[in-house]
């Protein structure tokens, strides 16, 4: 076979593509894969960053006081102390 009919011949066509295809999705699963773990290391860092905040909002519950109500201000109070 010389090489004009090499590219005619539909069984090494078929065997070119098939290796094309193969490289393709070897390219695709490693792209995922990487897409995977970065996606992966971002929920990590948000999940963190939202059981920080949790936390921290937890401490502001357990504080004492009057029943929590320590933040509120008083609407009523006057310079005088009448109410």
């Amino acid at each position: 076979m010389s090489s004009g009919t090499t590219a005619q011949d539909k069984t090494w066509h078929n065997k070119e593509q098939g290796a094309e295809a193969q490289y393709i999705k070897e390219r695709e699963k490693e792209q995922f894969a990487q897409l995977r773990s970065q996606s992966d290391a971002e929920n990590k860092k948000t999940e963190e960053n939202e059981n920080k905040a949790i936390a921290k909002d937890k401490e502001r519950d357990f504080e004492g006081g009057y029943g929590g109500q320590e933040d509120l201000e008083d609407r009523y109070a006057t310079t005088s102390g009448e109410h």
